[in-house]
């Protein structure tokens, strides 16, 4: 580790610097010249520079370089050392002569701060006292402002003159001197008596009746100006809600309560509609002046009449007179009257117009008040029972009462998926949405799409006996279980392509800023690609049925040996009876089905099953050729044994005239067999024999059976 000097001291020149220790420290010795130096922190510091021990030996061996160089030091200025020393004596005495003369000088400096304390505090008490008579001259100079106040109040509202009580210019200056009254009020409060604060009460509220009474003939003349006038008054005296009261109780009021009841709900030809036409016709009719005088841009500000007056009115009213509109008992009703309230509202915020003021009035509490007294969940609900129990009703019925007399692939074959449809367009439909329960009719549709994709695993893993009627015989229980299964499958394929038009559906009610189309086509996919995968287990299930309706022929390939031995029947010209059984079920599905399946589909179905069914094809014709084998060559064995011992007697197996045996005959009747089943497979359902599993092995197998053997006409069959 490099030395570098030491750092100066904060706030001086640099008076001295440790000595430079050997290179191998593990710590900076310039460490030690900070203020904050902390033994805690110097050891934390420097844990990783070494163990312990090692930070111990160099501290030890920086020790004696500092032992060393302050021996040196003082070797250097031994000389001032001793300097220092002697001129150190008889110091005591010297300061002792200087100590007297400083007492002195304390002493004297404490008289001089106490006198100034004193004069300070002087001071400060008649600073006070002036500030208290200046308080006091002031409130009496207030006091005679309210008494002289007082006394025109007086004159000007009980004196009884010749003038209108009512007259504005009357009222202007009342309203500027109880203005001034109510200033100077404020500062001389503790002088006034009972009697002064009861007369200065009585004489605001005998200005509040006037002008009330003046506000209330200005609205039945209807004169802007005049209306004008009085509104300027109540917003002179700060009083502006009180007017918003006045016109809320006297005008307002009356009117609600003949519109506003059960009775005028009953006896309405228009309903709830009407109502609120007759509510609006007030604004028209009885604001109309008010409205344009104090909104916004108006020439009078600090007025909230709509919100204030008229709506607090109307809402209580409705909450308290009319409040069957709220009872959600019937949806259908429930639905209009709440889209007829939600125009009601809209017309009232265009009525505002002001962006700043409609926000205060649905901000306001009544606003939200009314809105919660409409029961949404509750509305809901009913909804979500009528819409789910249909859905869920079908879903329990027995599968065959829910599938089409006659099936097609452009529409629904099971009932499942035309009420699940049927459902989701009711959840969107004209009648029933709501845009405020916009996210739970979406969970609805997607609650739907996911009961009917449980109910198709539900159905796909049921067994034939459970799934389809027991009455008739097997086949056809199997018949109708895979027309059930084709149903579904279509059904499946034709629900996965409404997913887009579900999207649209629901994307064209989304409230503004509530959704977005990716967001919906994301949660909406998902039901689309769980119907893909029940096809795709559908056509599994499909092709397990077809699987097990073609195996149990396969038996018959096994009894083929019992057709030629011992016989003598000719050569075989054509396959056995069996395989045209083994291709029978799959013949029909394709006919039955090809309709509702496409051309590929319907190739990758019988590629599956005959995959399948090739396998053990294979099997059971590979056990056939091996005991064929056995058996030949046991009687060929026998044949020996009987020539070495001159027995004489007829052979076993002796070729026919055309020269082939019965095994041979056999051999080729397989033969036959197989390449009429390939040449189906090639020629009716366009498969290749690469396709399918074991096909190509199984042709080989067949092939190489006959050959050399007598009758296979040369070449293989291909």
């Amino acid at each position: 580790m490099e030395d570098d000097p030491a750092p100066p001291p904060s706030g001086g020149a640099e008076l001295f610097s440790l000595p430079a220790g050997p290179a191998t420290l593990c710590f900076d010795k310039n460490e030690f010249m900070k203020k904050t130096f902390s033994v805690d922190e110097f050891l934390h510091e420097n844990r990783n520079a070494g163990t312990l021990e090692n930070i111990r030996d160099d501290l030890g061996l920086y020790l004696k370089v500092l032992r060393s160089a302050m021996i040196e030091l003082i070797n250097q200025d031994y000389a001032d050392f001793v300097d220092l020393s002697a001129n150190l004596i008889g110091l005591d005495q010297q300061i002792d002569a200087i100590g007297g003369p400083l007492e002195k000088l304390r002493d004297e400096i404490g008289l001089v701060k106490s006198a100034l304390v004193g004069s300070m505090d002087e001071i400060a008490d008649c600073l006070e006292q002036k500030k208290a008579l200046r308080a006091h001259k002031k409130s009496l100079q207030s006091l005679g402002r309210v008494q002289g106040s007082l006394e025109k109040l007086k004159s000007m509202l009980l004196g009884g003159g010749r003038k209108d009580p009512s007259d504005a210019t009357l009222l202007e200056r009342a309203a500027l001197e109880s203005i001034q009254l109510q200033f100077n009020i404020k500062f001389c409060r503790n002088f006034l008596d009972d009697a002064l604060q009861q007369m200065a009460q009585d004489l605001w509220s005998e200005l509040l009746a006037r002008l009330r009474g003046y506000f209330l003939r200005a609205l039945e003349d209807a004169d802007p100006k005049e209306l004008e006038r009085c509104l300027r008054i109540y917003c002179t005296l700060d009083e502006c809600r009180t007017a918003e009261d006045v016109f809320r109780s006297e005008i307002v009021a009356p009117y609600m309560n003949r519109v506003i009841s059960e009775s005028s709900l009953q006896n309405s030809p228009q309903g709830l509609t009407g109502i609120y036409n007759q509510i609006l016709d007030f604004v028209s009719m009885r604001m109309k002046q008010l409205h344009q005088l104090t909104k916004r841009n108006g020439k009078v500000k600090g007025y909230g009449f709509i919100v204030s007056s008229f709506w607090t009115e109307v809402e209580r009213r409705m909450e308290t007179n009319m409040s069957s509109i709220f009872a959600p008992g019937n949806p259908d009703a429930f639905y209009q009257k709440y889209k007829c309230t939600l125009e009601f509202l809209e017309r009232i915020e265009l009525i505002i117009d002001d962006v700043e003021d409609v926000a205060q009035f649905k901000a306001h509490p009544q606003y939200r008040s009314f809105q919660l007294r409409w029961n949404l969940p509750v509305y809901f609900q009913i909804r979500f029972q009528e819409i789910g129990s249909g859905l869920e009703a079908c879903c329990s019925e027995p599968t065959s009462r829910q599938l089409a007399s006659s099936i097609s692939a452009t529409q629904f074959n099971v009932a499942q998926f035309s009420a699940a449809l049927t459902a989701i367009s009711k959840c969107w439909q004209e009648g029933v949405f709501l845009p405020q329960l916009f996210h739970r009719f979406l969970k609805l549709t997607l609650q739907i799409l996911g009961r009917l994709s449980v109910w198709c695993g539900e159905a796909l893993r049921a067994p034939p006996s459970k799934q389809e009627t027991t009455e008739g015989s097997a086949s056809e229980e199997q018949a109708a279980r895979l027309r059930f299964l084709v149903a579904v499958y279509s059904d499946l394929g034709n629900i996965e392509l409404k997913i887009p038009s579900i999207v649209n559906l629901v994307a064209e009610k989304s409230p503004t800023g509530t959704a977005s189309r990716e967001e919906l086509e994301t949660a909406l996919g998902e039901s689309g690609i769980t119907f893909g995968t029940l096809r795709t287990q559908t056509q599994q299930v499909i092709v397990r049925e077809l699987i097990t309706a073609s195996l149990p022929h396969l038996r018959q390939a096994s009894d083929i040996p019992r057709l030629y031995r011992k016989t003598n029947r000719e050569l075989p010209s054509r396959c056995c009876s069996y395989v045209e059984q083994l291709l029978e079920p799959t013949d029909s599905f394709r006919k039955n089905y090809g309709s509702m399946i496409a051309p590929e589909p319907m190739r990758e179905f019988l590629t599956g099953v005959y995959s399948h069914v090739t396998v053990q094809y294979y099997q059971v014709i590979d056990e056939v050729l091996t005991s064929v084998q056995k058996t030949e060559e046991s009687l060929r064995r026998l044949k020996n044994l009987r020539e070495r011992s001159t027995t004489t007697g007829t052979s076993v197996s002796a070729p026919d005239r055309t020269g082939a045996s019965d095994d041979d005959k056999i051999r080729l009747q397989l033969r036959a067999d197989v390449m009429h089943f390939v040449r189906h497979l090639e020629e009716q359902y366009a498969i290749t024999r690469r396709t399918v599993d074991k096909l190509p092995e199984l042709v080989e197998l067949v092939d190489d059976a006959i050959k050399g053997r007598p009758g296979a006409g040369g070449q293989p069959i291909q």
